[in-house]
C-alpha cells in the first residue's frame, strides 16, 4: 500500500530531514539522539504539531479548500480545475488534491506514531512530563483519524510507529462509527495526563481541548448526552474561555474564543489566504456562495459578524471575500480547530435532541447576542429549533471546516447539494487502491 509504504518514508523525513520542519535544527533530531536528549521529546511534538498545521491539512491547502468547496457555503472562482471538482461535485480518485490532503493527514498521524514510540524511550524527563507529552501527541493522532474518517469514510487506522515498509501489511479498513469509537477510547485513556489550560497556551493541546473533542465526536456519533457534558465541561471554563466581540476575533489571535488554535508565523505560513485572496500573491479559488454572504451580512441573521466578508466583485466578475483570512501581510492567520462558538452550538444541538427545547434555545442565542443578532423568539418545535441551529452553524463556523461535515452527518447532503449519495464520502486515491490488496475502494468510484 503506498500509504503504508510511504509513512515510512515520512518518519524517516520526519526525523532526519532538515527541510522538513521549518528548516529550524530544534525542529530536527536524529533517531539516535532521543534517548539521550530531554529536549528530543518537546522537538518531536513540535514536529507533530508542525504536520497538524501543514499547509495540505489545517494550514489552508487541500483538506480544508476541498472540503470548503465540497459545501453549499463556496463555489468555485478560479482555474484548478482539480479544485473546481469538489464545488461540481465530480471528483474522481484520480484527483491530486484528493491525493495530498490524505498523504498529509497521514503524515500528521505517522509524526504523532512516532513521538509517542520514541519519547517512552527518552531520559532525563519525569514521567508526568513525559506522559503529557505523549497525551498531546496521542490527541493529534486522533484528530487525523477523525478528520480521515469523516471526510473519506472506510480508513486503515494506523496506531504504531513505522518501522519498515512491510508493517501494516493486512490491515484493513474500519468504518466512520469504528474509528470514531476507537478516537474516544483514545482520548479518554491521555485526558488526565493533559495540562491544564493556565500551564499551555491555545497553540497547544491542554484538556479542555480533549473534552471539546469528545463532544465533537460524540456528536458525530448522536450520543447526544455525552456531546452536551463535554461541551459543558468546557463553557464552564470561564477562567479561561470567553466569547470575545467579532471585531476582537477578527482584530487578534490567541483570544479566549480559542479553545485551541494553530498559530503561524512569516516563516510558516498559513496558506489559506493564497486560496481565498489575490492580495499577496494569492490566487482566489474560493469565494463565498451569495447564499452565505446575504446571511452573513444581513443585520437579521450575521449581525457583527458582516465584518468577516467583503463584496470585490467587478463590473465583470463576481468575487465574494473572506476577511478573515489576509489580516496582514505576514500570512500568519490563525487555523482554528476547536472553538468555544462551536461547544455552545454543540450542546444547543444536543440539548434540542434530547428534548431540552428551552435548553436549546439558551445556547442559541447565546452565540445570537455576542453578534447583536436578535434572540431566537420562533417556534418551540424541536425540528425547527435544530433547523435554526444548523443555520446558525452555518453563518458562525463558515470558515472553519464544518458545513459540509454538517450536511453529511445528518444526512441532508444529497438533498441540499443536488448530487450523487456516493459524493458524500470522498474517494480512496487510486495510488494506493491499485498497490494494496487490502484497500478497498469507496463505492461509486
Amino acid at each position: 500500500m503506498k500509504t503504508k509504504n510511504s509513512i515510512i518514508i515520512l518518519a524517516i523525513a520526519l526525523l532526519s530531514s532538515c527541510d522538513v520542519l521549518d528548516q529550524k535544527p530544534t525542529n530536527n533530531v536524529s533517531d539516535s539522539e532521543v534517548g539521550s536528549s530531554a529536549s528530543a521529546a518537546a522537538t518531536l511534538l513540535n514536529g507533530a504539531y508542525h504536520r497538524l498545521a501543514a499547509n495540505n491539512y489545517y494550514g489552508g491547502g487541500y483538506f480544508t479548500t476541498t472540503v470548503a468547496l465540497a459545501s453549499d457555503n463556496t463555489e468555485w472562482v478560479g482555474s484548478y480545475q482539480f479544485l473546481g471538482n469538489f464545488d461540481q461535485h465530480n471528483y474522481q480518485a484520480d484527483n491530486s488534491a484528493n491525493l495530498s490532503a490524505w498523504y498529509a493527514i497521514y503524515s500528521a498521524i505517522n509524526a504523532a506514531n512516532q513521538t509517542i514510540k520514541l519519547t517512552s524511550d527518552v531520559s532525563g524527563i519525569s514521567e508526568a512530563e513525559k506522559n503529557r507529552i505523549i497525551a498531546e501527541a496521542t490527541i493529534i493522532r486522533s484528530l487525523g483519524l477523525f478528520d480521515l474518517a469523516r471526510t473519506w469514510g472506510n480508513i486503515p487506522v494506523i496506531k504504531e510507529a513505522t518501522t519498515s515498509p512491510t508493517q501494516f501489511n493486512g490491515v484493513k479498513q474500519s468504518d466512520a462509527k469504528t474509528v470514531y469509537q476507537t478516537v474516544i477510547n483514545d482520548i479518554l485513556s491521555v485526558r488526565n495526563n493533559l495540562a491544564l489550560p493556565k500551564n499551555r497556551s491555545n497553540a497547544y493541546i491542554s484538556q479542555p481541548v480533549a473534552d471539546a473533542f469528545l463532544a465533537r465526536v460524540y456528536l458525530y456519533l448522536e450520543d447526544w448526552a455525552n456531546a452536551e457534558k463535554y461541551a459543558s465541561q468546557v463553557i464552564s471554563q470561564t477562567d479561561f474561555y470567553e466569547l470575545v466581540p467579532i471585531s476582537d476575533w477578527l482584530a487578534n489571535k490567541q483570544t479566549k474564543e480559542s479553545i485551541f488554535e494553530l498559530a503561524y508565523s512569516s516563516s510558516f505560513s498559513n496558506e489559506y489566504y493564497y486560496y481565498w485572496q489575490r492580495a499577496g500573491g494569492g490566487r482566489q479559488e474560493i469565494g463565498l456562495s451569495p447564499e452565505l454572504f446575504d446571511l452573513i451580512t444581513s443585520p437579521k441573521t450575521g449581525g457583527d459578524r458582516a465584518i468577516l466578508v467583503s463584496d470585490d466583485s467587478t463590473p465583470t466578475e463576481r468575487l465574494l471575500t473572506a476577511k478573515l483570512y489576509w489580516r496582514d501581510a505576514n500570512d500568519d492567520d490563525p487555523a482554528y480547530v476547536f472553538r468555544l462558538a462551536e461547544q455552545y452550538l454543540i450542546r444547543s444541538e444536543a440539548r434540542a435532541k434530547l428534548g431540552n427545547v428551552n435548553g436549546a434555545i439558551d445556547d442559541l442565542n447565546t452565540i445570537r447576542q455576542r453578534s447583536h443578532v436578535a434572540e431566537y423568539d420562533g417556534s418551540v418545535a424541536q425540528t425547527d429549533v435544530i433547523s435554526a441551529i444548523d443555520q446558525e452553524r452555518r453563518i458562525e463556523l463558515a470558515f472553519e471546516p464544518h458545513r459540509w461535515f454538517d450536511l453529511v452527518r445528518t444526512n441532508r447532503a444529497v438533498e441540499v447539494l443536488g448530487i450523487d449519495s456516493h459524493y458524500t464520502l470522498f474517494p480512496i486515491p487510486n495510488t494506493d487502491v491499485l498497490v494494496d490488496e487490502d484497500l478497498e475502494q469507496n463505492k461509486g468510484y
